[in-house]
């Protein structure tokens, strides 16, 4: 078989698989999970059901990948908005907390799947997902400012677990809100107290 015919192929997969994407977000985000089937994600996706599972195992694992996916652009906009390196370390965590915070008000999509993410696929697989990128971003970023002396010598792991589930709960709280705005300014006062506790005592 020639690269043309492989290379054809594959981009025709990979278009197929992004239709399929694309179908079950809009049916996950209006209707949600349980009210969505395979049938209409393949009906919207111009595909067989037969394609969908081809290229997925389940209905659940459309979902983690869109999930995914979401959790990666939220803090690709956060690290993409960072302050130079050059600020002060305190205030680069300020800022992330911030974007990301604002970020969810900002993306409906992705709020609406995080509400149904927990009832979907479970905490652990919630936790395995953040720990492609969210979990170790908040994990270096401690192991960062215990190392240069900006936070306490606090055990890395306990902290990484205990402010992931908070900021979990805290984006939960702003999106459900009726202000978001006043709840995530509200929730970013929270923190802030909370992660002073961890800078060194003078």
């Amino acid at each position: 078989m020639s690269d043309v015919k492989v290379n054809r192929r594959e981009r025709y997969a990979a278009l197929t698989c992004e239709a399929v994407l694309a179908a079950a977000k809009t049916l996950f985000v209006s209707k949600g999970f349980d009210a969505t089937s395979v049938d209409e994600i393949a009906e919207l996706a111009q595909a067989s059901k037969g394609t969908v599972y081809h290229h997925f195992q389940d209905k659940q694992a459309i979902f983690a990948e869109l999930f995914r996916a979401s959790q990666e652009a939220v803090t690709a906009k956060v690290i993409e908005a960072m302050p130079a390196e050059s600020e002060e370390p305190w205030e680069k965590v300020q800022t992330a907390i911030r974007l990301f915070l604002h970020g969810y008000i900002a993306d409906g999509d992705a709020s609406a799947l995080l509400r149904q993410v927990v009832s979907v696929l479970g905490w652990d697989r919630v936790r395995e997902l953040n720990e492609q990128q969210t979990l170790p971003l908040l994990r270096a970023t401690l192991e960062s400012l215990v190392a240069n002396g900006y936070a306490r010598p606090v055990p890395v792991e306990a902290t990484v677990e205990i402010f992931f589930g908070m900021f979990y709960n805290a984006v939960l709280f702003i999106i459900d809100a009726d202000d978001p705005d006043t709840a995530s300014n509200e929730v970013e006062t929270v923190i802030l107290c909370a992660l002073e506790g961890l800078k060194p005592a003078k």
